[in-house]
């Protein structure tokens, strides 16, 4: 590929960018103008649940593989940590949707969801992470609430790596415990 010309390159791309909608999807998000991420954002979203609802909100067969390689696309390709950590989110708060609204659900997406979750919060814990923590907050809350009572062990570990994100990178003066007893 070195010794091919730019025709050549361009041709591949043109080529690879019509075969299928996830490399279309992937060269989107790497190619980007600024003003169309939260488009590109959304495609990957949608992706991502729909790998746990059809498009029609009908639960299907949790595909957590199809989920996890469209969080990694989407990072690998565009470097936009917030979005990232976006879909991390999006992929946890489905998985325990899906978990509370079927009372089940497949090994890889509970483990996985937990999986998701440390992924977020080392994305969090870093330095342009954290500024994006309190954008997040609330729906870190809602997990952290959510997840009480879940089975197979994944709501202590929501709750666990949540806990200790919070205890790591939160204002001193975060009610965001406090909140939790509030809400009771």
């Amino acid at each position: 590929m070195q010794e091919a010309d730019q025709k050549e390159l361009i041709n591949l791309l043109h080529d690879l960018y019509k075969k299928s909608a996830d490399n279309r999807r992937y060269i989107t998000a790497r190619y980007a103008k600024t003003e169309d991420e939260s488009k590109i954002l959304e495609a990957y979203r949608k992706k991502v649940v729909n790998a746990y609802y059809t498009p029609r909100r009908a639960a299907s067969r949790p595909h957590y593989s199809v989920a996890k390689k469209a969080i990694n696309d989407y990072s690998k390709a565009s470097g936009n940590i917030k979005g990232t950590m976006d879909l991390a989110l999006t992929l946890v708060e489905n998985v325990m949707k899906y978990i509370h609204e079927f009372s089940g659900i497949d090994e890889a997406s509970y483990v996985g969801g937990s999986d998701m979750m440390e992924k977020f919060c080392e994305l969090a814990r870093n330095e342009e992470g954290q500024n994006f923590y309190p954008y997040f907050r609330e729906r870190l809350h809602k997990i952290y609430r959510d997840s009480e009572d879940s089975p197979y062990g994944i709501g202590d570990n929501l709750q666990y790596y949540i806990s200790n994100l919070v205890d790591d990178i939160a204002d001193p003066d975060d009610d965001f415990f406090e909140e939790d007893m509030k809400d009771n």
